[in-house]
């Protein structure tokens, strides 16, 4: 009998997204169209991310978003980036006293060819991140994001989009049907 796909531990119509898709016409498209596409992110993982192929205007706003320096390169870039904003985030929100609500602001874009490993370091990321942080698993593999920065000789299995309108423009691209 085969196993049963988890399901994602939330839905895509709970997640609240940059404020810039706030009332946007194609966020309820664009939510459908990445709950739909929702896969394991390996094949041992119980988290669930979306997985979208790889197009030239995705490519296009990506080469957009390094330029405008809103993109980092690797998996232990991003976690130290991460934790470094959480940490922040944390001593603001007990000087504050408030309790602040979460949206995705930081987009982590995945290849399609890292070994077990590293989906296993992104899963683990992913669940200490909790909802500021989303990820998409791409068609691509690490040669075609190396050309998004310049570099199409390198290999770079792991971007993190960094700022809120720059993961909103990207999200967007991702699901043009949306």
């Amino acid at each position: 009998m085969p196993t049963p796909t988890p399901a994602p531990p939330w839905t895509f119509t709970q997640l609240r997204f940059p404020k810039a898709l706030d009332g946007h016409p194609r966020l309820p498209a664009l939510q459908s169209r990445l709950e739909v596409s929702c896969r394991q992110l390996w094949e041992g993982g119980t988290v669930m991310v979306p997985a979208l192929p790889w197009s030239e205007p995705l490519a296009r706003t990506l080469a957009a978003a390094h330029r405008a320096g809103h993109l980092l390169q690797g998996l232990e870039s991003a976690e130290r980036a991460l934790a470094r904003e959480a940490h922040g985030l944390s001593i603001a929100d007990a000087r504050s006293a408030s309790e602040r609500g979460s949206r995705v602001s930081r987009l982590l874009i995945a290849s399609n060819d890292g070994s077990e490993r590293f989906y296993r370091q992104l899963e683990r990321l992913l669940r200490t991140q909790g909802g500021r942080l989303l990820a998409l698993r791409l068609d691509a593999d690490s040669r075609q994001l190396s050309a998004v920065l310049g570099d199409g000789e390198g290999l770079v299995r792991a971007l993190l989009v960094e700022h809120k309108t720059s993961v909103a423009e990207v999200l967007l691209a991702a699901c043009p049907q949306a």
